[in-house]
């Protein structure tokens, strides 16, 4: 849930999820890391794109807190 509890604008549902810049970078990490995995056993090309991954996971620090609504799946700016 969110720091300060919020309702969504748009439904009024109190089922809001905060999600985080830790959220995100986790997210894209962990595809990466996958991807990675898949380009060593099975398809080489995966690699290239695994690294991207890992690389837009350090920028997602960048990106800003999300509120969401699990109801209506609206999301907006704390």
């Amino acid at each position: 849930m969110s720091d300060v509890w919020e309702t969504c604008p748009r439904c009024k549902s109190d089922k809001v999820v905060t999600r985080s810049k830790l959220f995100y970078f986790l997210l894209w990490f962990a595809c990466g890391g996958i991807l990675l995995w898949i380009g060593l056993l099975v398809f080489w090309p995966m690699l290239i794109l695994g690294f991207l991954f890992i690389i837009v996971s350090l920028f997602s620090f960048m990106m800003p807190r999300v509120n969401r609504c699990t109801d209506c799946k609206h999301k907006w700016k704390p």
